[in-house]
């Protein structure tokens, strides 16, 4: 427990932060990745209230110039006051219980020192739309059944260890059937998968929004080259760089015979659909990127690792595809991620998106492999998952390990392959600028958030 006082002489600012500090001695630490920390501030009473939720012990790698805590530090709460004032806290620090001190030899130690910082300045910025929804959400334990209806509508907590590609991470995702997660981008509906350390491409790290188009812009081949277009056979390529779905939906691929940046340039023309080069019209001109919703895109780094065996709860689980998909498995020559504006939905986001139900809940969902989700025994599983659409199969941005097969989530609700040129609609997917605020709405279809 402690204490926050703050004196104010005349009528200035002033800008207020708590922070943790690492300040562990010796080598035999434990990995900050399975401390959480949780602050709450008392009462006179000694009533709590939350103030951050639980979350994984992580530092901010930029000094905060408006409160003047410096870098390599854990954000635990900040404001701006006027006025002279002076709270309680408590901050409880935990080891999460998959962590075994003994498989690290024993004896192991992690020590935090609390610091307060304050600076006399102008106001605080109003808080990000990431930090906003971020704010709301649930611990990763809490179990959906027994939630309130409005923590249900909001994120959960999801916490992943390092990859081949990745640092251990954690990150914030709606679930359910129905979440308050709708937001109006360029000037449709579309849902916010949830909010994630994301790279630039140079290893600049943020906290974005990351959203998919509510509906399909159609269906169109993922590529549909043949030998004498580039493709190693006759059945397409499944290389997302140079995949023609990829420069339907990107810029820069204007000089294409068909489908280049035509659905970001809003334009119209022919885009590939069907075998062997195949095309068909297509019209963007209603649904395509207005320069609004651009100027709000940012260029984000995409994993496409890839596997051989996924067809059991060993290796089929939403969990073991995050990991497929930000490794470094792929097909012979093809790249394991690319940099760019638009993409998909990766597997891990329609396998995460469930909150189960009453007769198989959220960790079973979680515990079984996506290729069976149509089985009617955890119908649950799917009819609680908000990206799930019935009425249409989705490509997704995963290659398969071979020259053309590429996964996509079954209208029926299984997770398969399928050759490239095949049918799926298309949802595209996007990372949204990291300095975004909600300036209305309350996630509803009917009120949609609103970006600015």
């Amino acid at each position: 427990d402690f204490t926050l006082s703050s004196i104010i002489k005349g009528s200035e600012n002033i800008n207020w932060e708590i922070a943790a500090e690492d300040v562990t001695t010796g080598t035999k630490k434990i990995d900050g990745k399975y401390i959480k920390l949780y602050l709450t501030s008392l009462d006179d009473d000694g009533n709590e209230k939350e103030v951050m939720a639980p979350a994984v012990y992580s530092t901010d790698t930029v000094e905060n110039t408006y409160t003047g805590r410096p870098a390599n530090m854990m954000s635990l709460a900040k404001g701006t006051t006027s006025t002279s004032f002076s709270t309680k806290y408590r901050l409880r620090m935990y080891v999460d219980e998959s962590y075994n001190p003994q498989g690290d030899g024993g004896n192991l130690a992690f020590s935090i020192k609390i610091n307060a910082y304050g600076k006399t300045g102008d106001k605080i910025p109003e808080p990000t739309a990431a930090e906003v929804l971020v704010a709301k959400a649930n611990a990763e334990d809490l179990d959906y059944n027994s939630a309130t209806d409005a923590q249900k509508k909001e994120m959960w907590t999801f916490t992943h260890e390092a990859t081949e590609q990745t640092t251990a991470l954690t990150d914030y995702r709606y679930i359910g059937a129905d979440p308050n997660n709708y937001v109006k981008f360029n000037d449709e509906l579309w849902r916010i998968i949830g909010v994630f350390d994301t790279d630039d491409g140079t290893g600049k790290v943020e906290k974005r929004l990351k959203i998919i188009r509510n509906e399909s812009i159609g269906s169109y081949s993922w590529d549909n080259k043949d030998t004498t277009t580039g493709a190693e056979n006759n059945y397409g390529k499944n290389e997302w760089a140079e995949a023609r779905l990829n420069y339907l939906l990107n810029p820069g691929h204007e000089s294409e015979t068909a489908g280049g940046s035509l659905y970001w340039n809003r334009g119209a023309g022919n885009c590939y659909k069907g075998y062997q080069n195949a095309t068909k019209t297509c019209d963007f001109t209603t649904t395509g990127l207005t320069e609004k919703a651009k100027a709000m895109i940012v260029t984000a780094k995409w994993y496409l690792g890839g596997t051989e065996r996924y067809n059991s709860s060993s290796n089929g689980l939403a969990s073991h595809w995050y990991k497929y998909e930000r490794g470094t498995k792929v097909y012979s020559g093809r790249g394991t991620s690319w940099t760019g504006k638009v993409g998909l939905m990766y597997l891990s986001d329609y396998g995460y998106a469930t909150s189960g139900g009453a007769t198989t809940n959220r960790a079973s969902c979680l515990a079984k492999e996506l290729t069976k989700w149509d089985d009617s025994s955890v119908s649950d599983c799917k009819d609680n998952d908000w990206m799930y659409n019935s009425s249409k199969s989705q490509w997704t941005i995963t290659s398969q390990f071979n020259t053309n097969g590429v996964f996509y989530v079954d209208n029926t609700g299984y997770v398969s392959s399928n050759i490239v040129y095949g049918d799926c609609g298309v949802r595209p997917v996007v990372h949204l600028n990291s300095a975004i605020k909600v300036i209305s709405g309350s996630g509803t279809k009917e009120s949609p958030y609103i970006l600015e």
